[in-house]
């Protein structure tokens, strides 16, 4: 099958290839749309959120283990961190799948979308603690993405959480990558796009929507040939915040990404060693059906 699979992706080579090359009209309408701008570092006081989680799967149960942080520049939490560890066979009614419950490759029901409902609950419950601790608060993804995942039932929660975050012109939803293409409507993704078409510190910014609300979108470069990022902003936020925005974010980053993300993510990582040590501490190590760890 594999020789039939590589026989099928040369035939389609130049489909394939001229999605991602031919792409000169694309690629002048993101350079259209950049604003170039050097920011001014302004000195403020920024929390990171962020949470992972991680598993196994043994005969007819799961090992899993889900940690968030909120965590200021100089390493110290600005909310008592969050974690949870449990063995669980997450039965149907949690999965919450309309129609298409989501299976693993050996038919087993996947808590993948059950844990990571639970991490974006976590992250919301660390940035209200954190709230008055810092000037802004910074939190790991997509806010649009959380919006979208509706369709999942086990998300209709943290949908109506999130819209609590909506309220507050303190938080800011940062990735580093993203498949929409809503901003430049193009075959690949916005930033794709962006980050080929520009060199230079700068922006470019649309206001989408979430249902009935509205959230400022921003594809940003802090610094000359640094990678871009995706700057999500609750409401409709004019170029001055904007670049008030890009002021604070500036001194505070480490080759174009928020220093305190950067800490989040390696203090609530939960490797798959930490899961194996987990497992072999809690006895479950000779469990039948142990198999590797599934999220790192």
């Amino acid at each position: 099958m594999l020789f039939e699979i590589y026989e099928y992706a040369l035939i389609q080579r130049e489909k394939i290839i001229s999605k991602v090359k031919n792409a000169k009209e694309m690629l002048e309408n993101a350079k259209s749309k950049w604003i170039e701008y050097e920011p001014s570092p302004k000195r403020s006081i920024l929390a990171g959120v962020d949470s992972s989680f991680n598993y196994i799967v043994y005969k007819g149960f799961y090992l899993y283990a889900i940690a968030g942080v909120s965590i200021a520049g100089d390493g110290s939490f600005l909310a008592k961190p969050e974690m949870e560890v449990d063995a669980t066979n997450l039965p149907y009614d949690k999965v919450g799948y309309d129609g298409a419950i989501g299976m693993d490759d050996k038919g087993f029901i996947s808590p993948r979308n059950e844990l990571l409902a639970r991490c974006i609950e976590v992250e919301h419950d660390l940035a209200s603690k954190s709230m008055d601790k810092a000037d802004y608060i910074l939190i790991d993804g997509s806010l649009l993405a959380r919006f979208y995942d509706r369709r999942n039932r086990r998300f209709v929660a943290v949908y109506e959480y999130a819209k609590e975050l909506m309220r507050s012109s303190k938080v800011l939803f940062i990735a580093k990558s993203s498949a929409s293409n809503a901003m430049l409507r193009g075959n690949l993704a916005d930033i794709y796009y962006f980050s080929k078409a520009t060199l230079n510190a700068g922006y470019a910014l649309s206001v989408q929507k979430a249902g009935s609300d509205d959230i400022t979108v921003v594809y940003a470069r802090l610094k000359q040939c640094t990678p871009i990022i995706k700057v999500e902003i609750p409401g409709e936020r004019s170029e001055q915040e904007v670049r008030g925005m890009l002021n604070m974010l500036y001194p505070e980053s480490i080759s174009g990404y928020p220093y305190v993300l950067r800490l989040a993510h390696e203090r609530c990582k939960i490797s798959n060693d930490d899961m194996l040590k987990l497992a072999d501490m809690l006895g479950l190590s000779i469990e039948e059906g142990g198999r590797e760890v599934l999220n790192e």
